[in-house]
């Protein structure tokens, strides 16, 4: 019977992994598609848009394809295969953490400084800044090339490992300590735009100016979505032991957050919007997002 439990048990976490994975792939997908066809975000916020979606696509696809089967088939994942796929899963994480601190200061600079904006987030600039972050985010996968140095899913436990030497605690740090700063910063920069906002709102009512708002709260919403992922992964999780406690706390909130991120884009979307309901793009529609006091009514000019 305890036999029968436990391949039930893993068959469950498998299920729970794979489909949510699953949608969370179609999710982002579909994220892309209404990205690429809104031609309001054929622009810089739009383009690093576009690279944190393809960095919740390459975890959600680990997930899905790596750690499911691993979990269901308890495979060693110990092995060359699994410390190149947790290498891929932390190249793609850190693709999200940049993408989500370049769209905190692009919003920053669009809403302080919008003629500035302009220069600063050019065409040929903008995929200089994505390059940069691809090549960072490269290079700190490179400690992962070592032997002792790794990163895997453990089937056992349901969870990610660092590995436990030497070099693992140290990138278990490192990326503690970056994910913090990042998490620190982006309050700030957020903060202090909402401040401005805040103080501005009367000189902010063009539909630029709108439009720039409304993705600003989506780029909020986002970040708040990494803020509260960062503080369960490292502090909820470590108050308890329980294998399921660990599992909801880390692995779930994890892979739900990569596909959260993908249904706040579409919420945002005004393709999506329109699909919604059902107003061509030569119709214009309001909608109401509170900020704080007071309200921000947000007319497309499409």
């Amino acid at each position: 019977m305890d036999i029968v439990a436990g391949v039930l048990l893993m068959f469950i976490v498998y299920m729970r992994i794979a489909y949510w994975a699953q949608i969370g792939l179609a999710i982002n997908i579909f994220a892309i598609i209404l990205i690429w066809r809104n031609k309001h975000m054929r622009n810089a916020f739009g383009y690093l848009c576009l690279s944190h979606e393809i960095g919740d696509i390459g975890v959600l696809l680990l997930y899905a394809f790596w750690a499911a089967p691993a979990t269901l088939f308890q495979m060693d994942a110990s092995g060359y295969v699994g410390m190149k796929l947790g290498q891929f899963g932390i190249l793609m994480w850190n693709v999200c953490v940049y993408s989500h601190l370049f769209i905190t200061i692009n919003r920053f600079l669009a809403i302080f400084f919008p003629f500035g904006y302009r220069r600063c987030f050019k065409g040929l600039i903008t995929a200089g800044y994505i390059g940069i972050m691809w090549t960072v985010a490269v290079a700190n996968i490179i400690p992962y090339f070592f032997e002792k140095c790794y990163f895997i899913f453990v089937p056992r436990d349901y969870v990610w490992h660092f590995a436990p030497t030497t070099c693992g605690k140290a990138l278990l740090y490192n990326d503690f300590l970056v994910g913090i700063a990042f998490m620190v910063v982006m309050v700030i920069i957020d903060s202090i735009t909402y401040i401005r906002i805040l103080i501005a709102k009367r000189q902010m009512q063009s539909s630029s100016n709108r439009r720039e708002i409304r993705f600003f709260i989506q780029a909020c919403c986002q970040g708040s979505l990494f803020v509260c992922k960062l503080f369960i992964f490292y502090f909820v999780s470590t108050l308890g032991e329980d294998k399921w406690y660990k599992f909801l706390t880390s692995t779930l909130v994890w892979q739900s957050a990569h596909v959260f991120d993908g249904i706040i884009l579409i919420l945002f979307n005004s393709e999506f919007q329109r699909w919604v309901t059902g107003k061509s793009a030569y119709q214009s529609y309001s909608a109401n997002i509170p900020v704080h006091s007071f309200l921000i009514t947000i007319v497309d000019d499409r």
